[in-house]
């Protein structure tokens, strides 16, 4: 049962804010991560970046293996006791990092801070029981629009931190910031949990195989595929065009910044439309409106023309997600399973993070950049016609 019309709206507002902290937190030191790592006693040298490809990367794949497990927590034991716990275990994590002295010191913080994390996945959870079902979509769209501005806000924060504190005083510094999340979820998050009953009731819940859960957790990969795939390989796309009067970094780094901005405010309007005319159509309607808007980026020839259709990429597809948890909670209507099934939905979300570059990068070095778009738009038109078919489905039971 979905709490008070002021009670949900407070854990959304808190837990959002918390989102935002956490996803600061988590990108704070990406602009000055090789630096900090070439800084460090005997791991200088050549082998920073790939010390720091293995950073980025472990925090991914130890989320990606866990969020289930947390999601089942959430469901047992209830969401507020787990967001607390995600807290209190990144703030370990990232105080801790500030202390490291060696390179594979970072490795395994950052491991652990994906294990010990999950506060935005648990955010997610604690809104699809909480929010009522007319006002789902939009409670996500919420979410994912705190999700992008930390992960825009981030970079700029530690960046600017690094040069004028210090680079480990960074670290300190989102200690301090997550230490708001354990107080404010702490003291302002209610939750209504109802303790599950005997372990051998059968469950009521759509069977593990059914085909519109998987085809949401697919698509849920499929869309950070779409939105991830050229990352690695923007530098050079942006080089082989008329970018005047920037620098190709800056220029590059304004392609990435228009394509969150494009998503952010899409997760603030897509997400009503979905509670309105349904879930998986619009996810539908915004995988086939990115991969019409994807296609012609491989043949413009000037950075503005590829900033307005990234720009315009990002209206579509960026509000997709919080459909994708939307439909997953109607889809999936026993509430003593939801926190499983919305962390498997994370971990397949941490999957498009990775493969989703991964991807790009393979595709470029094996037949050109310009292929990169056409098959990420293959990718978004295949997950446009497996949401096509999963709202038939729906309709259809």
């Amino acid at each position: 049962m979905p709490g008070s019309a002021a009670a949900w709206k407070t854990n959304l507002w808190v837990t959002g804010s918390g989102s935002f902290i956490n996803i600061v937190a988590m990108t704070i030191m990406l602009p000055f991560l090789p630096h900090y790592l070439a800084s460090l006693d005997g791991d200088a040298g050549a082998e920073t970046w790939i010390w720091s490809s293995l950073i980025y990367v472990s925090t991914f794949v130890s989320a990606a293996l866990f969020a289930p497990v947390w999601g089942h927590v959430s469901d047992r034991y209830g969401c507020k006791i787990n967001l607390v716990r995600a807290s209190f275990g990144m703030l370990i994590c990232m105080t801790l990092m500030g202390l490291a002295t060696h390179a594979w010191q970072m490795v395994i913080l950052r491991f652990l801070a994906g294990i010990a994390g999950g506060y935005t996945s648990g955010a997610t959870i604690l809104m699809a029981k909480e929010a009522p079902e007319s006002r789902a979509g939009q409670a996500q769209g919420v979410l994912f629009a705190c999700l992008l501005g930390g992960s825009l806000a981030g970079p700029l924060l530690g960046g600017f931190l690094a040069a004028h504190v210090g680079m480990r005083e960074v670290f300190f510094l989102s200690g301090g910031m997550i230490l708001i999340n354990v107080v404010s979820t702490l003291l302002l998050v209610t939750e209504v949990h109802d303790s599950p009953r005997s372990r051998a009731e059968p469950a009521t819940a759509a069977a593990p195989f059914d085909f519109q859960l998987w085809a949401l957790l697919i698509a849920t990969t499929g869309l950070l595929v779409a939105n991830l795939s050229i990352e690695p390989i923007i530098y050079s796309i942006v080089g082989g065009m008329h970018h005047q009067p920037f620098e190709t970094a800056s220029a590059a780094g304004m392609v990435l910044s228009v394509t969150a901005l494009g998503s952010l405010i899409s997760s603030l309007t897509l997400g009503r439309l979905a509670d309105r005319y349904g879930a998986g159509r619009v996810a539908a309607s915004g995988f086939a409106l990115g991969a019409l808007l994807i296609v012609p980026q491989a043949f413009v020839n000037h950075v503005y023309l590829l900033m307005l259709l990234r720009f315009a990429m990002g209206l579509a597809l960026g509000g997709v997600l919080p459909c994708l948890k939307s439909a997953l909670k109607h889809a999936y209507r026993d509430a003593r399973g939801l926190g499983r099934v919305m962390g498997l939905s994370t971990s397949f979300q941490y999957v498009g993070q990775v493969v989703g570059p991964l991807m790009g990068g393979l595709v470029a070095a094996s037949w050109g950049a310009s292929y990169t778009f056409h098959v990420t738009a293959a990718v978004a038109l295949a997950c446009a016609l497996l949401m096509t078919l999963a709202a038939n489905s729906e309709s259809n039971t």
